[in-house]
């Protein structure tokens, strides 16, 4: 199987910057230097309430401008059938999701969790692995989906793992704590990695 990954909600590259372990950039053209050997095939990223896209200027100023590089609302790419033709096929697909509508940021009172404009994207995920029949899956975000709505607790993160499984996935998930990883900062986060079940790795 070869090493390619679709990235969603890529922000910066974070992602990116972990699996291929980059530590500088080149000093003539300011590029990445890619360590590892799996092939991002596809990015997305978009901030729907900003006139300003700074992620996605960070982002290609690290990893160059190409059309595999995306700065479009991922909704109508991963809702129409033709559109997803732009999503190449691959091997892993990952994402920092958008926590807004999970985070301790937002009171309880204005939680919207799965039903938020930005927690809705987690559909975006679910219409793309299923178009794509995407071997493995590696997802982020913010502990407090573990816990997302306040008036009904763990509804959301149940959902999630009720639409895996109905995708014929099998999963794992962590809280990771990045202090207990040299950070300065406890910044705790949800980590879902989920394959196929029909995978000779099941």
């Amino acid at each position: 199987m070869k090493k390619t990954v679709a990235e969603l909600f890529a922000g910066v590259g974070g992602f990116r910057v972990g699996m291929n372990h980059i530590r500088n950039f080149n000093n003539e053209n300011g590029l990445a230097i890619e360590n590892g050997d799996w092939d991002f095939v596809w990015a997305n990223q978009w901030e729907p309430s900003s006139k300003t896209q700074d992620a996605y200027k960070c982002y290609i100023s690290r990893f160059g401008s190409s059309s595999r590089h995306v700065n479009e609302d991922i909704m109508p790419i991963a809702s129409n059938e033709k559109t997803n033709n732009v999503i190449p096929n691959h091997s892993i697909l990952v994402g920092g999701f958008p926590c807004q509508d999970y985070s301790v940021a937002r009171s309880k009172s204005g939680e919207k969790g799965i039903e938020g404009k930005k927690g809705v994207l987690f559909w975006a995920i679910r219409d793309i692995i299923e178009a794509r029949s995407t071997p493995f899956i590696l997802l982020e975000n913010v502990d407090r989906l573990l816990k997302s709505p306040a008036v009904q607790r763990g509804r959301d993160f149940g959902i999630m793992l009720r639409t895996f499984s109905d995708l014929g996935y099998n999963l794992e998930w962590r809280v990771i704590n990045a202090a207990d990883y040299g950070r300065f900062k406890r910044r705790r986060r949800i980590f879902i990695f989920a394959w196929k079940k029909s995978l000779k790795h099941n």
